[in-house]
């Protein structure tokens, strides 16, 4: 196992300053460390919105300072760094230098695949071949390299990165870095979010609902199979922002019928632009539980814990928007929110936090996606 102080203090001594980027559960020790080191005034730490956002500020770090920066995500947020990395910093673009920490979700062994979640898979099996294909040099570490490999592997490609003006990439598994010491959090004055969504599950009944990736669809599962409540569920258990996308191209295919979608601040942040276009649909009931941290992957502060996501949502189109810190109110709101006749959006603050014995749905993806479509029935039906 991997000392994650030891490791970042082997970076700093190189020169790397600059660390941009979104939480990964495999590299939670490393943040909390850059978290530490930050607030000590001893390097620049960015929670970007995404991770091709995260890219987009490397670039511009190296442009201002000629030094390059380290993004971290995981694998599953190589997706969305493909364009700036293809179209900005290979080095047959702009050619910018950078060295990229991916946490390996599902990783490949010689023995086959580590299970992990159902959205992981694929993922995994891939990561390697993306890199490849990206031309981005790599090199992996894992729980059994010691502190003197893991910082000579990423020496050698920050030196690659700078003599050929490109991104390289450090593959970490799974384990790989000691386990983190986080202080403890303030406590909050809002309700907790699994019983918010319980609030949110009794008002919207039988509606169609879809639940954002990560614990809100995990909460939504445990209180369907633990008290029956809410209606036909697609559970996003991947695709980190799309939740509500798909939610809107579910109420497109039948104006007639409300479609709630369940989502979450980090969510709502990674793809904002796309509330342009939910905001549009009228039978949509777009609720946001706003904790202003990425819950499901380590509690690390969003890319904007204070905005305004009532006045954002507000400006891109959406009538009805407002803003709940009480679970006395959620009924009400929803409520009207399904008499109302455009679309709607309410965000509730809730606590950080869940329960640790929180399940997952045992049934497939795939076998969950075809219950949905059968209880939604067709549009006429």
């Amino acid at each position: 196992m991997v000392d994650s102080e030891g490791f970042l203090g082997a970076l700093a001594r190189f020169g790397v300053q600059s660390y941009f980027g979104v939480p990964d559960s495999l590299l939670s020790s490393l943040i909390v460390g850059l978290e530490a080191r930050a607030e000590q005034g001893n390097c620049l730490l960015e929670i970007a919105a995404d991770e091709g956002a995260a890219v987009g500020l490397a670039i511009g770090q190296y442009l201002g300072t000629r030094a390059p920066s380290v993004v971290f995500m995981q694998n599953s947020g190589l997706g969305n760094a493909v364009n700036p990395l293809t179209s900005l910093a290979s080095p047959k673009v702009y050619g910018i230098p950078m060295l990229l920490l991916v946490g390996w979700r599902g990783e490949m062994t010689a023995l086959g695949q580590i299970k992990d979640e159902p959205q992981h898979v694929f993922q995994g099996e891939i990561t390697c071949e993306v890199l490849d294909i990206l031309d981005i040099p790599y090199r992996v570490i894992g729980p059994d390299d010691a502190l003197g490999a893991a910082h000579d592997a990423a020496e050698d490609l920050l030196r690659t990165a700078m003599a050929e003006t490109k991104p390289t990439a450090l593959v970490i598994r799974k384990n790989t870095f000691s386990t983190p010491t986080k202080p403890p959090q303030e406590m909050s004055d809002f309700p907790l979010r699994e019983e918010a969504i319980k609030c949110a599950l009794t008002s919207l009944g039988d509606m169609p609902l879809v639940g954002t990736t990560g614990k809100i669809s995990r909460e939504v599962y445990e209180l369907q199979q633990g008290e029956g409540l809410g209606g036909p569920s697609f559970l996003s258990v991947g695709g980190m922002g799309h939740a509500a996308m798909i939610a809107t191209g579910i109420a497109l295919g039948d104006p007639a019928r409300k479609v709630a979608c369940l989502d979450g601040d980090g969510a709502i942040l990674m793809h904002t632009g796309s509330l342009a276009t939910s905001a549009r649909q009228a039978n949509l009931i777009h609720i946001v539980f706003n904790n202003q941290v990425h819950d499901s992957v380590g509690g690390q502060v969003t890319a904007g814990p204070d905005a305004k996501l009532t006045e954002v949502a507000k400006g891109l189109g959406y009538k009805t928007a407002q803003r709940i810190t009480r679970l006395a109110d959620i009924g009400p709101a929803l409520e009207a929110a399904k008499a109302a006749d455009h679309a709607s959006f309410v965000e509730i603050m809730v606590a950080p936090g869940a329960r640790s014995d929180l399940g997952r749905p045992k049934a497939t993806p795939a076998e969950s996606k075809t219950a949905f479509m059968a209880a939604i029935g067709r549009p006429h039906d």
